[in-house]
C-alpha cells in the first residue's frame, strides 16, 4: 500500500525503482550483494527495476562493521530531462520519515516486520513484483529482496517448547549475541549439519528468517540447565533485547520470555525470535 508518508528507523535501508534511467543527488550507498557486504557509490539508476538495499551513509558501529545508518535530514533527488522527482527524509531521533514530489513512498514488510522502503518514480506496475520475492540462504536461512507480505502475525512475550527444538529468528537487522547468568550457555548455530559457536547475525542487506539455534553445542542436549539469559544488540546499542531461557530438565520444556527490549518488535512466535526495528 502507497502512502504519503512513511516513517521507519534510520537503519533501515531502501530500494529505488524507476521506470527510466535517472540521475541521483546526492550519491548513495548501495549494497554490491546478497553475498558481498561491501557498498559501493552510485549516482544514477538505469531504470530497468528494483535496486538492492540502498541508504544514504554508512556509520561504524561498535564491532567495527560498516552498516546503513541515515545521520540526518536528507532531500534525494533523481531526475533525467523529463523527470523531476524528491525525496525528502527527515530525521527525528533514530526515526526518518520519507514522503515525495513527484514519486511515491511504499513500506515493504515480510514475516510481519518491515524489510525496506521502496521509493518509486514513473509508471512501474510491470516491475513491481506483488507477491514477495524470497531466496534460500545458507544454513536455512531466507532472505525476503523484493515484494511485500501483507499478512498480519501475532506473537507472545513469554512461549514454552520442547528441550529438544532448536530456536530461530526473524529480523531485519545485524544482531550480536551475548549470554548472561549461566557459564554453560552460548549461542550456537547448526552450519553444515554441525552446532558452531556464533557472536552475531549479520542482516547481508535483507530481511531474513530462519536457522537453527541452541544454547549448547550437543544436538542431544541444545540447552543447559537451569536459566540463562540471551542479550541481542544492533551493533549500536539502539535496539537491544534480553530474552530469558528456563531449562526444565524434569519436564524437559525449556520456557522463553522476552524480560526487557528496546527494539520496535520484539516478540515470540512458538520457537521464533522476532527482534525487529
Amino acid at each position: 500500500m502507497k502512502n504519503e508518508s512513511v516513517t521507519v528507523s534510520n537503519k533501515i535501508t531502501f530500494a529505488l525503482l524507476a521506470s527510466e534511467p535517472l540521475s541521483l543527488s546526492p550519491s548513495l550507498y548501495q549494497r554490491t550483494s546478497i553475498y558481498d557486504p561491501t557498498w559501493r557509490i552510485i549516482n544514477e539508476l538505469n531504470g530497468d527495476g528494483r535496486s538492492t538495499s540502498t541508504t544514504t551513509d554508512l556509520k561504524l558501529n561498535k564491532y567495527k562493521l560498516e552498516a546503513p545508518y541515515i545521520p540526518e535530514t536528507t532531500t534525494l533527488k533523481m531526475s533525467n530531462k523529463k523527470t523531476n522527482a524528491t525525496f525528502n527524509l527527515e530525521k527525528k531521533g533514530s526515526k526518518v520519515t520519507y514522503s515525495s514530489t513527484g514519486g511515491s513512498v511504499q513500506v515493504s514488510r515480510g514475516w510481519g516486520i518491515i524489510t525496506n522502503v521502496v521509493l518509486t518514480v514513473g509508471a512501474t506496475s510491470h516491475l513491481h513484483a506483488e507477491a514477495p520475492s524470497v531466496i534460500d540462504g545458507e544454513n536455512g536461512i531466507k532472505y525476503l529482496v523484493a515484494g511485500s507480505d501483507a499478512r498480519s502475525y501475532s506473537g507472545e512475550d513469554s512461549i514454552e517448547i520442547s528441550d529438544d527444538t532448536y530456536f530461530t529468528f526473524v529480523t531485519n537487522t545485524n544482531m550480536y549475541f551475548s549470554v548472561e547468568n549461566n557459564s554453560a550457555a552460548a549461542i550456537y548455530m547448526m552450519i553444515s549439519n554441525k552446532l558452531e559457536k556464533v557472536e552475531n547475525r549479520m542482516l547481508l542487506g535483507f530481511a531474513s528468517q530462519g536457522g537453527r539455534y541452541a544454547l549448547t553445542g550437543d544436538e542431544e542436549n541444545l540447552y543447559p540447565e537451569g536459566i540463562s539469559t540471551l542479550v541481542i544488540d544492533d551493533g549500536f546499542s539502539e535496539s537491544r533485547a534480553k530474552i530469558e531461557f528456563n531449562h526444565n530438565t524434569f519436564n524437559k520444556t525449556v520456557k522463553i520470555s522476552i524480560k526487557s527490549h528496546s527494539a520496535d518488535v520484539c516478540e515470540l512466535r512458538e520457537s521464533e525470535i522476532v527482534f525487529a526495528l
